[in-house]
């Protein structure tokens, strides 16, 4: 369900029907329930009483506001794992970016956003912050970081701005990958305000 709400298959606003997403995914209503109750912790969704749900929408503000601290903490993140990354790990990272690449050139958006969410947590599993990547992750599901409709448009950016990041790693410069990364969020967040006020569904 959670990922269902992420990738905007189940729309912004959209009422929830505990019996009807049983049937939906194949269960009884006690784990709709449970997992309701979770969805409205990390604020997915919003309880309108009697055991209704109605799921978030996400205006200008809170998009701003989001990615803003996005780019403080992603930034101070990057920062911390540059000393902790390997070869291996910046093998991996690079080669992600090579499979994002080609998932730009072949317009696979889905594939991107998979790829993408493993760039960044290889990153944030080499800083070992816990605490900060545990916040991170909330702001992630806040507001989609990215989905295959608002990335569709910038995955060739994007991979400039991770190709970025990686080479301030591979060079061992930590405040240059916390820019870039900084960089990097701050236009992920423009592309997003720049779906909503095309229409993008899920934000008010």
């Amino acid at each position: 369900m959670r990922e269902a709400i992420l990738r905007g298959d189940i729309a912004g606003g959209e009422r929830l029907v505990q019996e009807d997403l049983a049937k939906r995914f194949g269960t009884s209503r006690i784990p709709v329930r449970d997992a309701l109750r979770r969805l409205e912790a990390d604020g997915l969704v919003e309880t309108e009483g009697r055991g209704a749900y109605r799921v978030s929408s996400f205006g200008v503000d809170d998009v701003k506001e989001i990615y803003a601290l996005r780019e403080l903490l992603e930034g101070h993140m990057v920062a911390q794992a540059c000393p902790q990354l390997g070869d291996e790990e910046l093998d991996e990272l690079e080669q992600l970016q090579q499979d994002m690449d080609q998932a730009a050139d072949d317009g696979d958006s889905a594939a991107y956003v998979a790829l993408n969410q493993r760039f960044h947590r290889v990153l944030y599993d080499a800083a070992n912050q816990p605490r900060t990547q545990k916040i991170v992750l909330t702001l992630w599901q806040g507001v989609p970081p990215l989905t295959p409709i608002t990335i569709e448009n910038r995955m060739a950016e994007s991979s400039q701005e991770h190709w970025a990041i990686v080479r301030a790693l591979r060079a061992g410069d930590a405040a240059a990958a916390a820019e870039a990364m900084r960089r990097h969020i701050a236009a992920a967040g423009e592309g997003l305000l720049a779906h909503v006020s095309s229409g993008g569904a899920g934000l008010r």
